[in-house]
């Protein structure tokens, strides 16, 4: 039974390696291949880990990591909410707890795991938000790769401006590239967190030279 569990869940987890963000689909990123959910799984911890590396932060890592590795656990029976959907919070919460117990079902940690992913949800504690803003930033220096890259198209990523409300004359006024467009949506949750703050002004900062300097990084 115990290996029917660990069978069961890895088979439905592993369909992670092939969702496409839906982000990198609606805004047309011209390259042959997107990152899945499980790249920007990946792409959380490999983040967290640096972060707590160069900041020394009082959290609780093993916990954040494990949060980051199962937070798109509901994903993989629920489709990837944009900004181009009308869902409310509530009602995404509601669905996410409905899907990850389906899919953690039968494992001996069922209750630990799915706590765990309510609190990561909720951001109920310190571990939580930081996870959280790690998954949001993970997101935005995606977009900045691409654009560094030439594959993200400016005009398409302007199309969202219909999306963010009263706040679109000032992301527009922001936004010179088109991951700049991105980015400013998303400032808002890292103004209260002075690594996160200042974390997404440098990503925004990168230029085409700074990339290819790090990307030809050899022995």
């Amino acid at each position: 039974m115990k290996n029917d569990n660990i069978i069961r869940f890895y088979i439905l987890a592993n369909k992670l390696k092939n969702i496409i963000r839906r982000g990198w689909i609606e805004i047309g990123i011209d390259k042959e291949r997107l990152e899945s959910d499980a790249e920007h799984i990946y792409g959380t911890l490999m983040l967290a880990i640096a972060i707590n590396s160069e900041y020394k932060l009082n959290l609780d890592m093993y916990k954040v990591l494990k949060m980051l590795t199962l937070h798109e656990t509901e994903e993989i029976l629920m489709t990837d909410y944009t900004v181009r959907d009308t869902i409310t919070r509530d009602e995404k919460l509601k669905q996410g707890k409905i899907c990850v117990k389906k899919v953690v079902s039968g494992l001996a940690e069922e209750k630990e795991i799915r706590d765990l992913l309510y609190e990561f949800s909720t951001r109920s504690t310190p571990e939580a938000v930081f996870a959280h803003l790690v998954d949001k930033i993970e997101c935005d220096f995606q977009a900045k790769l691409y654009d560094l890259e030439g594959v993200m198209d400016y005009n398409r990523a302007r199309e969202d401006l219909v999306y963010y409300g009263d706040r679109a004359e000032e992301i527009d006024s922001k936004s010179h590239t088109a991951s700049d467009f991105w980015i400013e949506y998303d400032r808002p949750k890292y103004d209260n967190d002075d690594i996160f703050k200042t974390l997404i002004e440098d990503i925004k900062n990168i230029d085409v030279k700074e990339y290819k300097e790090i990307m030809n990084t050899s022995m």
